[in-house]
């Protein structure tokens, strides 16, 4: 028996009966619909997106879900902020990086390079390598120069990396402890303000620290702290400083003396197939917290039980979405997609370096203007104990911080914001999603702060102490061209005053819900009812400090706080409109002129759909009553956008990942908001767990590649002639049931 014929002969409006229905769909799911209750785990490939294909600059190597360390092999030179490009040979491999993401990378730090021979020069042990086995939980790879086998598998904090040796008097393992991504490999302006190895031979112990200064993020330095330990007693070891070897146990540092470089040694005569382990720990406040992390996570030296227990805690996440796909190419992309969801931010809870605090931290927010749109909406269905947890982090740094900014990444604030205050966002989606566990008048004060005093653009790279930025979005309601990201950052603000405003309804806060929501009408002073191009007219403009419309080229698509638009164009921008679709259709001349705008647009190249900026602008013909053309551009952009080798540009922490895993399932936020909107899934029938025995199972008859329009849908088993839903309708499970089409249909167009 199909589920959807299952659904259609007991469907009751008894809520007991249908809530037990549910609960008896969920458990059929695995037999009926062919899902394997322990193998998802083996359709991710880290490789995926790892390649230099399409640049997504993701991580090879393995970590646990939202995991405070990613061992990875590292090769230079090397464009990808990973750091790691497979055409290149490897050096060694890092402990901590950054997923998918651009500018000038994170991290890289404590390489460790397993050799025969003994070479300490940064560019003397270079190997070729062949990547054998790349999983979430496991990484397996040949050093062909050295016939060395390195395995890595990690846990929170830790990684145990089991080297196997050819037969050999010189064997090795040498550590760099002056590495970094930022300035070995993506060759960018750093400083190293403190460094030091030590030695003990005799407890075969090693703890490195840095303390250093660059790399994305804030301008001040941060330290990270490792221990390591190995299993098997050197013949000698010691430390080195550039082409200087130190012999026995003992700690170094780095002196101030450019390109300088220190680290340590382990020799060992081996036999053929011989294996030295070796277990690492990562602290970001100390050499305690790693101790304590190595200790209490890795107690001995068992590698198949730390693989076992990471491949459990990976198979257990990616549970909670199952899909029957048709190939087994779609399964990977899928899956591989979800463990890039769960890469970035870090939960740090328990290691913060800047104040002691029994709250959460969650760290290495490379921006969350990327992953407020769709990451985090994913997580309040699936995983909303992270989301609580961000949201009480956000809380909890506000209080000791007095601030929150866009990018918080090693503990630092990054004064610069790609867009407005996107925590709001990320707040506001929560709550209006019903997360539990978080004191909303508290979480209202840090909304309220950005909304009265920290609406502001900035004109440079600044400081937390010296900034220049501007008010003038607060004095006059938008952002004059003398600012960076002026018209971009406008519509941004104004979309979280809409946040705010939810908010603010929600807590019964009348006057602040009428003051917020009027400002966020701002976006329309930028309005530019005058500005034609390609016979369109009417786009969101640039103005002067005057107030007077300035004359530019609304298809030229800008860069990086230097322009009034902030990776994109105004053509990108013109439908940056989440709150009030209705307006915008109204200022563009209609539902027909509005949808056929945005056809035109996306037909020649004008919007990009794989950028932030754009993520919901597909969505916007579900507003014009258009769905035949959402579902005709979504399924165009997942198979242009998505494939085996990654993404098309940087994944952005899982946002682009997030991305396709809504749009192929078939329904997607609008981030903020508590709505989501429908497209033709890719896959006939899946299912999500939303925790505490509530499931959504969505049934799609006639999915296929070709199949991309919905030709009729029931929500919970009731006719559903709308594009649009509310999360109410699924936020307790429930069902989603479509019959798709190869030809446009007249469903949602009414």
């Amino acid at each position: 028996m199909r589920i959807s014929q299952y659904i259609r002969d007991h469907q009751m409006n008894d809520s007991a009966y249908m809530k037990k229905s549910l609960l008896l769909i969920g458990g059929l799911l695995s037999a009926v619909m062919g899902f394997s209750q322990h193998n998802l785990v083996q359709y991710v490939d880290t490789r995926i997106g790892a390649n230099s294909v399409r640049a997504s600059n993701c991580v090879i190597g393995p970590t646990l879900p939202f995991g405070c360390i990613n061992p990875s092999p590292q090769s230079a030179p090397c464009r990808n902020t990973s750091g790691y490009d497979p055409k290149m040979p490897v050096r060694g491999f890092g402990q901590l990086h950054v997923s998918g993401t651009g500018g000038a990378g994170k991290y890289g730090h404590f390489l460790v390079s397993p050799q025969t021979g003994f070479a300490v020069g940064v560019d003397d042990h270079y190997s070729p390598m062949n990547p054998e086995y790349t999983q979430a939980y496991y990484f397996k790879a040949l050093l062909n120069r050295y016939q060395v086998i390195t395995e890595i598998s990690p846990t929170k904090h830790c990684a145990l990396y089991r080297f196997t040796f050819p037969a050999t008097d010189s064997a090795s393992i040498v550590w760099d402890a002056t590495q970094s991504v930022t300035i070995d490999i993506l060759k960018r302006e750093a400083e190293i303000v403190d460094n030091t190895i030590a030695i003990d031979a005799e407890n075969r112990k090693i703890k490195a620290m840095i303390r250093f200064k660059g790399g994305w993020g804030g301008k001040e330095p941060y330290y990270l702290y490792m221990v390591a330990a190995y299993d098997k007693q050197a013949v000698s070891s010691g430390l080195w400083r550039d082409k200087e070897i130190l012999l026995g146990s003992g700690t170094i540092s780095r002196e101030k003396i450019a390109n300088q470089r220190i680290g340590s040694y382990c020799l060992f005569n081996t036999k053929k197939d011989q294996q030295v382990l070796m277990k690492v720990a990562i602290s970001y406040a100390s050499f305690d917290n790693a101790e304590r992390f190595l200790q209490d996570e890795i107690s001995g030296w068992d590698f198949e039980k730390i693989k076992t227990a990471a491949m459990n805690v990976w198979e257990k996440q990616l549970k909670k979405i199952q899909v029957e796909a048709k190939t087994d190419e779609q399964k990977k992309i899928f899956y591989t997609a979800m463990y890039h969801s769960m890469v970035m931010p870090r939960d740090k809870t328990g290691d913060n370096p800047n104040w002691k605090s029994n709250q959460p931290y969650w760290d290495d927010h490379y921006a969350n203007w990327d992953t407020w749109r769709t990451l985090y909406p994913l997580h309040t269905l699936i995983n909303k104990d992270m989301v609580r947890g961000t949201v009480l982090s956000y809380l909890d740094r506000f209080k000791h911080n007095g601030q929150v900014k866009d990018a918080f990444i090693a503990g630092i604030d990054m004064v610069n914001e790609q867009g407005g205050n996107d925590i709001d966002n990320i707040i506001a989606d929560a709550y209006l999603k019903g997360i539990k566990g978080i004191d909303w008048e508290e979480a209202y004060k840090l909304l309220k702060h950005h909304a009265d005093n920290d609406r502001i653009c900035y004109s440079s790279t600044g400081t937390i102490d010296k900034k220049k930025f501007s008010s003038e979005y607060l004095q006059q309601g938008w952002v004059s061209r003398s600012w960076s990201n002026a018209s971009s950052a406008t519509l941004e603000f104004a979309y979280n005053d809409f946040c705010i405003a939810e908010v603010a309804k929600g807590l019964g806060k009348k006057d602040d819900e009428n003051k917020y929501r009027l400002r966020s009408n701002n976006w329309e002073h930028l309005w530019d009812s005058s500005r034609t191009d390609k016979n369109y007219k009417g786009f969101i403009g640039i103005k002067d400090s005057a107030g007077n419309f300035t004359d530019f080229n609304p298809a030229q698509v800008y860069g990086s706080w230097k322009f009034p638009f902030y990776e994109g164009s105004s053509w990108t921008y013109s439908y940056f409109v989440p709150h009030n679709y209705p307006r915008l259709i109204q200022l563009m001349g209609g539902e027909a002129a509005f949808a056929e705008r945005l056809d035109f647009a996306l037909k020649h190249n004008l919007i990009d759909y794989g950028n932030e900026p754009s993520f919901v602008a597909l969505r916007a013909f579900c507003h014009a009553h258009r769905p035949d053309l959402a579902s005709y551009w979504i399924r165009f952009a997942t198979n242009k956008n998505y494939d085996l080798s990654g993404v098309t540009g940087n994944d952005d922490s899982g946002a682009m990942s997030s991305w396709y895993i809504f749009s192929v399932l078939g329904f997607f936020p609008n981030a903020g908001q508590d709505i989501y909107y429908l497209n033709a899934p890719l896959f006939e029938q899946s299912m999500i767990d939303l925790g505490n025995g509530k499931k959504l199972t969505i049934i799609a008859k006639k999915a296929s590649e070709k199949n991309v329009y919905i030709k009729s849908c029931k929500i919970n088993g009731k006719q559903w002639e709308s594009p649009i839903f509310k999360n109410s309708m699924i936020a307790n499970g429930g069902t989603i049931e479509m019959e798709l089409s190869e030809s446009p249909t007249d469903w949602g167009r009414k």
